[in-house]
């Protein structure tokens, strides 16, 4: 794994020759990199995928924990911005730590995780629904008594 081989990584500013090297040594173009990095990083607000990473194995991995380390350049907000699930920078942070690596090849505890994710966002939509209607009650009640 290179480095600065994407074309939106902060160390993007390769040579010609770096970044022909970065390609050859991947096999993925720059904008290749960045959206398979893309879709790694949201695949990791997923705790059934979590689950499946550290089941077989890949979570032992020195190499893959490097990886993961590397990939926090997406919580840049200039990188960011083009990742659709934040509970995949909340699962980035917490895969640092050896213990919540270990606890997410546990089948019962990736499913507890899966649980809680849902019913945060289902809390989440049902307050935004309810600040939306909230919000159109009192325009409306402003509105009646403008008008009346």
């Amino acid at each position: 794994h290179l480095p600065g081989s994407s074309p939106h990584h902060p160390r993007a500013m390769l040579s010609r020759d770096e970044t022909r090297a970065a390609e050859r040594a991947t096999g993925a173009s720059q904008s290749e990199r960045f959206a398979l990095e893309l879709e790694f990083v949201m695949s990791l607000a997923n705790p059934r995928y979590v689950h499946h990473l550290a089941s077989t194995g890949a979570m032992d991995d020195p190499a893959f924990i490097a990886y993961l380390e590397y990939l926090r350049y997406w919580e840049q907000p200039r990188y960011a911005k083009f990742v659709h699930y934040p509970h995949a920078f909340y699962f980035l942070e917490q895969l640092r730590r050896p213990e919540f690596r270990k606890a997410m090849a546990n089948p019962r505890l990736a499913e507890q995780a899966h649980a809680h994710q849902f019913w945060h966002w289902q809390r989440s939509r049902t307050e935004l629904a309810e600040e939306a209607a909230a919000a159109a009650t009192a325009r409306g009640a402003g509105g009646a008594a403008d008008g009346g």
